[in-house]
């Protein structure tokens, strides 16, 4: 996995040294959806430097960047209030298919894979006993449940998504769906993929 995931940033790295005339580079900023295996959605927003590379007369191109992904939800527990934050970074790389329609707006299609790298999660209790405030923080990448010395979240995965949108002069509006691919849980008797859609607009310089 840890392979897969230094392949992805090493391609990422090598297209932007590409020679920046085949390129555009703007900013990206938008919402994000995510969805856990038999957990409640949460939401955010993610922004971040974004390009783009023509590959043939603006009609195929590849999509890349460095997003930051930002998901919180609070929510009533058996015992007080717990508020779930999230901190990610996506590198996408996206095929994208044009559809011109006048020579200023364009529809579009993309897809391909997002390497999803998880920075922090954390679940926040907050209760009252006596009378007194009890907060008590969680570290999801810290929890060892099975006791096997191998902590059971991940912070790798790699998913696979598509989408579309439309491009009008240097402003694009996109929506997209990614799958996850991986199994983020390392215990053999638990399965957790994370779903996420996300609707952004991108301004391109």
């Amino acid at each position: 996995m840890k392979r897969i995931m230094r392949n992805g940033l090493l391609i990422a790295l090598a297209i932007f040294s590409v020679n920046a005339t085949a390129q555009s580079f703007g900013i990206q900023a938008g919402y994000i959806n995510s969805k856990e295996s038999g957990s409640n959605e949460i939401s955010g927003f993610q922004v971040g430097p974004a390009a783009e590379l023509s590959l043939s007369n603006n009609l195929l191109a590849l999509q890349y960047g460095v997003l930051y992904n930002y998901l919180t939800k609070t929510e009533s527990g058996v015992v007080g209030t717990n508020t779930y934050t999230g901190h990610f970074v996506d590198v996408p790389l996206r095929l994208k298919l044009g559809f011109p329609i006048d020579e200023n707006i364009q529809l579009f299609a993309f897809g391909g894979p997002n390497f999803n790298i998880g920075l922090a999660q954390q679940v926040k209790n907050v209760s009252n006993i006596l009378g007194s405030e009890v907060i008590t923080t969680i570290d999801r990448y810290a929890i060892d449940a099975d006791d096997d010395a191998v902590n059971d979240i991940s912070r790798f995965d790699l998913q696979l998504g598509i989408g579309g949108g439309v491009q009008y002069q240097n402003i694009q509006l996109k929506v997209g769906y990614d799958w996850g691919l991986l199994d983020l849980d390392h215990r053999t008797d638990y399965l957790l993929k994370r779903n996420q859609l996300t609707a952004s607009v991108l301004f391109r310089f």
